[in-house]
C-alpha cells in the first residue's frame, strides 16, 4: 500500500480493574452468607465496599495506563480527562508488541471516538546503523473482518523531525475517519510487511527490512452529548436553523438548515464544489458552563456536505480533548458567532 503523506492539520477498562471489582462482590456474597447481626450494619457495610471499589477505579486508571507523550502532545487534554478517558474506552493502551526480521513494532496507544481514530505505535530497528526519518513508510494493510470497513479515509506516516530526532526508533501514526456515526463493535486487524526508505513525491520507498507484524484492535463507539437545538442563530449577517450537535471527547457534529447554508454560501460567494472554504462556519472556540473557553482554531474539518434530506452537516476533531457534558456555547467564524447548546 502506497505511503500516503498528510498534513500535520489533522479502554476497555484493564481487566485488573475489572477483576478488583467482582472480587470485592464476592466477598460482599461471602459476608452475607455469613448472616449478618443487623440489616443496617449489612447495607453500610455494601455501601462502604461500593464506594472503595468505584474510588479506587478512578484512582488506579492513570497508574494502570499512563498516556504516551506523543498521544498527549497531539491530543491536549488535562490529566483528570485523560483518565476519564481510559476509564470510558475512549484511550486504550496497545499492549502488543511483534519482532520480525530484526524490527520490533510497538503498539502504544489508540484513541477513537464515534468518528474519529487514532493508533500510535513504536517502530525500532535492532541494527543501530539504521536510520528511521519522517520520509520513510510502512507498508500495511487492515481488514475489518465480517463487517463493513467505517473508514472514509485513512492518513499515515512517521511523525516529523521537529517531534522525534533521527534514529533507529521512531513513532508511527495511523489516522482515521469514520463514514458515519460508529454504533458496533469492530475488530481490525492491521497487517504491516516492510520498513520502506525515504519516499519523495509520488516516487514509493524501497524497501529496507520485509516481514508480517500482525496487530489486533478493537473498535468501540463512544456515546456522544446530543442537543436537539431546534433555534435560528445569526452567522455572519444570515439567519441559520441549528437543527442539533453532538459532542464527543474528539469530534463534534452538527447539522443546520440546507436552505440557509446555501444562502450563506451564495452571501460569502462560496461553492463547496470548488473545495471552497464557509468561514463563518469555521469552530473558533467552545466555553464551558463555568465560562472557560477553549480555542479550537486548529480544529480539523473531517466531513461536510449536505445529507439525504438536504440538511447541512459537518463533522469537526477537535484540536483539544473536551469534557462534552460541560459545554455551553460553540463560538464560529472571524465574527466570533455564538450558538448556544443550554
Amino acid at each position: 500500500m502506497k505511503n500516503e503523506k498528510w498534513s500535520r492539520e489533522f479502554p476497555e477498562v484493564p481487566e485488573n480493574v475489572h477483576q478488583s471489582v467482582l472480587n470485592a462482590l464476592a466477598r460482599l456474597d461471602r459476608q452475607e452468607a455469613k448472616k449478618m447481626k443487623r440489616r443496617k450494619k449489612r447495607t453500610i457495610v455494601i455501601l462502604a465496599a461500593a464506594m472503595v471499589a468505584v474510588l479506587g477505579t478512578t484512582a488506579a486508571a492513570s497508574g494502570i495506563f499512563a498516556w504516551n507523550e506523543r498521544a498527549q502532545e497531539v491530543f491536549e487534554a488535562e490529566p483528570k480527562v485523560q483518565d476519564q478517558l481510559v476509564l470510558d474506552q475512549v484511550a486504550q493502551p496497545g499492549n502488543q508488541e511483534v519482532t520480525d526480521n530484526g524490527l520490533t513494532v510497538r503498539a502504544l496507544q489508540t484513541l477513537q471516538d464515534s468518528y474519529c481514530f487514532y493508533a500510535l505505535f513504536e517502530v525500532t530497528a535492532l541494527d543501530p546503523d539504521i536510520r528511521i526519518d519522517e520520509n520513510c513508510g510502512m507498508d500495511y494493510w487492515r481488514d475489518c473482518g465480517k463487517g463493513e470497513d467505517p473508514f472514509s479515509a485513512m492518513t499515515w506516516g512517521f511523525v516529523g523531525e521537529k517531534e522525534q530526532e533521527v534514529s533507529n526508533s521512531r513513532y508511527f501514526e495511523i489516522f482515521g475517519t469514520k463514514m458515519e456515526e460508529g454504533t458496533e463493535e469492530l475488530n481490525m486487524d492491521l497487517h504491516f510487511t516492510a520498513l520502506t526508505g525515504p519516499a519523495f513525491k509520488a516516487a514509493e520507498g524501497e524497501p529496507l527490512i520485509e516481514g508480517n507484524w500482525d496487530f489486533s484492535i478493537s473498535l468501540h463507539p463512544a456515546e456522544p452529548v446530543r442537543h436537539e437545538v431546534n433555534r435560528q442563530y445569526r452567522i455572519a449577517g444570515q439567519d441559520v436553523q441549528v437543527f442539533s450537535v453532538e459532542l464527543s471527547p474528539l469530534t463534534m457534529k452538527i447539522v443546520c438548515s440546507g436552505e440557509d447554508i446555501r444562502s450563506l454560501q451564495t452571501a460569502q460567494g462560496v461553492d463547496f464544489n470548488q473545495l471552497d472554504t464557509l468561514r463563518p462556519m469555521l469552530l473558533q472556540s467552545i466555553k464551558y458552563q463555568d465560562g472557560t473557553e477553549i480555542p479550537e482554531q486548529m480544529g480539523m474539518d473531517l466531513v461536510e456536505g449536505f445529507d439525504g434530506n438536504g440538511d447541512y452537516y459537518k463533522v469537526i476533531r477537535m484540536q483539544h480533548v473536551i469534557e462534552p457534558q460541560k459545554v455551553s456555547v460553540l463560538v464560529f467564524g472571524d465574527q466570533r458567532d455564538e450558538v448556544e447548546l443550554e
